[in-house]
């Protein structure tokens, strides 16, 4: 897909592809991991990165920390292989808990094998079981911190079908930056874990369906999440555009029919080559209680930095614009500028606004550098937060 259309805070409105495999980037130090194929009788692949993270709330509270990722996958044999990853986060100096999570529940460091599962592939037929890192709507890695989220999860996907993956999932645990305990793996599921069962359409020139369905059962009583979306691109000369739609149910089964939501969404992007800008908007809205992001950032096109449509509770109201130059188009290749503005409203016609600014660099292939800035007014919750992250990635 066309990197101007397709890119940091533009994307975050743009979740619409997220599925298993699916490599999407948003505004969030995401790093995109070189695969190294080893010839050796074993190991396929040795890869990871390393991380240095900064943050600061904008008073007094600021955190700094070395960590990273380090991953291996075997080689097949007979279809079967294997893989593992070791994420670490260490505290250096300062670390008083300045927003996201950068370390473990305890505002300390810690390790964790994220990822230690088992691959069997036949034919067009891949399964996966054991810890993982996932990407679908409503269970996702949001990489927005140290250590991404990562799931205990089994995982069947298909492409039998000309232009279609099905995917089968059931998600018992998970860990990470937007669990519960970061460091430990705990059930999300209340010992019954989630089944998932979601279906990708590519068939029709650039036009992608999705459909998914979720069997939640945690400490907000059983639901059911069903989601949709529809995404149509394009080019004209050399400008490209993008345009999504999005719904989204998620029904209560406790009895009381004031416990569902139904989310809509629109959204739409348009970048032009030559000058490297593009453009975006979208619009969210929930009818009923207030809607949530499930295990990870949410499949919202609204998602601000810090702000999501759940923030404003039962029928709110989400607006997103968002502005990029990709500065390679006056040969400045690597560096990206981002602007974007988040406005939420709830039911009763009271207001909260986000700024997100953000920077991006890649020196390289392998070195990059991500700024990242938040201001939040939330009057909704009557709460106000300024956050800033710089992330410095060097993959390997």
């Amino acid at each position: 897909m066309n990197k101007i259309l397709l890119s940091t805070l533009t994307a975050k409105m743009l979740t619409s592809m997220l599925y298993a495999g699916e490599d999407i980037t948003a505004v969030e130090p995401i790093v995109k991991e070189a695969t190294q194929v080893k010839e050796t009788a074993f190991f396929k692949t040795v890869d990871g990165y390393v991380r240095a993270g900064y943050q600061t709330d904008g008073e007094d509270a600021i955190d700094l920390a070395l960590g990273g990722k380090f991953h291996v996958e075997t080689n097949a044999w007979y279809g079967l292989s294997a893989g593992a990853s070791f994420y670490t986060t260490h505290v250096i100096g300062s670390h008083d808990g300045a927003g996201f999570f950068f370390f473990d529940s305890n505002n300390e460091s810690y390790d964790i094998l994220g990822e230690a599962y088992l691959q069997a592939q036949y034919g067009n037929s891949t399964f996966k079981a054991g810890r993982q890192e996932i990407d679908t709507p409503y269970a996702d890695t949001d990489d927005i911190g140290m250590v991404p989220n990562a799931f205990e999860a089994y995982v069947l996907t298909n492409t039998d079908l000309s232009g279609t993956t099905l995917i089968s999932a059931y998600v018992s645990k998970m860990a990470g930056v937007d669990a519960e305990i970061p460091e430990k793996f705990t059930n999300i599921g209340m010992d019954q874990g989630m089944p998932a069962f979601g279906i990708v359409y590519e068939g029709f020139e650039n036009l992608e369906l999705q459909g998914w369905y979720y069997d939640v059962r945690d400490s907000a009583g059983d639901r059911a999440f069903t989601y949709f979306d529809a995404t149509y691109s394009g080019k004209v000369s050399d400008m490209g555009y993008e345009i999504a739609a999005q719904y989204s149910t998620q029904e209560s089964f406790e009895g009381d029919v004031d416990g569902n939501a139904n989310i809509y969404g629109i959204a739409g992007t348009l970048g032009f080559e030559s000058i490297g800008v593009s453009i975006g908007a979208a619009y969210n809205r929930t009818n009923g209680t207030a809607a949530s992001d499930g295990f990870g950032g949410g499949p919202f096109y609204t998602s601000a930095e810090n702000l999501t449509l759940p923030s404003g509770g039962a029928d709110a109201k989400a607006t997103f614009f968002a502005l990029e130059w990709d500065a390679g188009s006056i040969s400045l290749d690597g560096l990206t500028l981002l602007a974007g503005y988040f406005t939420l409203t709830d039911r009763n016609d009271v207001e909260s606004n986000e700024l997100n600014l953000a920077a991006s660099y890649a020196y390289n292939d392998d070195l990059s550098l991500d700024i990242i800035y938040f201001d939040t007014d939330d009057n909704i919750n009557t709460e106000a937060y300024k956050n800033t992250r710089v992330f410095v990635n060097y993959t390997f």
